[in-house]
């Protein structure tokens, strides 16, 4: 497997420039009478599910709010995340969980404070922020699932919550930045039966063992494809343009989408790809003179309304 720009900047250099990404969601309603004149409800999109509420649902008095130095053991090692809880979280009512996974030398805690994500939810999400191992200070991007720390990192932490917090476990998402990024695609991949929807900042992959690959030489993820955003900056010398496009051509294939460009959305560097499995959008943002170490202006905003189109 084969790989460019890993030397990845710290999440603790970012700074945004006025790059605007924005994401209109495709809602396809029907159109049909109901009794006398009044006509019913649009159909929810094929991209909604139900919710599926964890076994934490039903206490109140889980903890609330900004929870430093939370702790887990994995494979014998003590691991740490930072986890925030809003104050919607009523204990009844579940509520989606979105996985922050920061660059290499990073951690979760400098992580949150590059990335407004939070404040684009409004409180409607719990959101969840892991720390690389401190001694590789990087993601697992080499090692199979069975024995990925990092992936049963992921495991470990979306057990925890589950059981002490109201989860919905049908709105699982993971995003990242740079080798973050990377990660959340190797995720995918791996996880596909848990996560949700995934978004990766100027990252790539996934990639697979030797096993996975088909005689194609595409690879072949042991888990069902998911919806995936991927946002990548043209001017990034540190992980290759054509890395983002890599990763978009995977998802682009395990989901069924056409070739060609997509569908133009306001701003002009997001695109919806056409003919998606319905309920497996991809949407591809390059953004013209972006390069590695920073956000566009409205990053936190497209992955949200990404995440919360389901």
């Amino acid at each position: 497997m084969k790989r460019r720009g890993l030397a990845i900047v710290p999440p603790g250099t970012a700074r945004r420039v006025g790059a605007a990404l924005v994401v209109v969601a495709s809602l396809h309603a029907g159109a049909g009478l109901g009794c006398g004149d009044d006509e019913p409800p649009p159909p929810e999109p094929a991209s909604r599910v139900r919710s599926d509420a964890s076994q934490g649902c039903g206490r109140t008095d889980a903890p609330k709010g900004v929870l430093s130095d939370q702790s887990i053991t994995v494979k014998g090692d003590a691991r740490t995340y930072l986890a925030v809880v809003p104050d919607a979280h009523d204990g009844t009512t579940p509520l989606p969980l979105v996985f922050m996974f920061h660059g290499s030398g990073g951690d979760g805690a400098r992580f949150r404070g590059a990335y407004d994500l939070e404040l684009e939810a409004r409180g409607q999400a719990i959101f969840v922020y892991p720390t690389a191992d401190p001694t590789r200070k990087t993601w697992d991007l080499e090692s199979g699932a069975d024995s990925n720390v990092d992936v049963l990192l992921f495991d470990a932490i979306l057990a925890s919550l589950s059981a002490s917090h109201c989860v919905d476990r049908k709105r699982v998402f993971a995003t990242g930045y740079s080798a973050g990024g990377y990660f959340s695609n190797q995720l995918a991949c791996h996880r596909g039966s848990v996560l949700r929807a995934i978004a990766s900042h100027a990252g790539g992959g996934p990639f697979g063992q030797s096993g996975e690959y088909g005689d194609d030489g595409k690879l072949r993820c042991p888990e069902r494809p998911i919806a995936a955003l991927i946002a990548h900056g043209a001017a990034d010398t540190t992980v290759d343009l054509e890395e983002a496009k890599k990763s978009l051509e995977h998802w682009r294939r395990v989901n069924g989408c056409a070739s060609g460009g997509g569908v133009p959305r306001e701003p002009s560097p997001c695109v919806s790809l056409a003919s998606c499995a319905e309920d497996r959008p991809v949407v591809y943002c390059e953004v013209p003179g972006l390069g590695h170490s920073v956000w566009p202006e409205n990053g936190a905003k497209v992955t949200w309304e990404f995440f919360a189109s389901f």
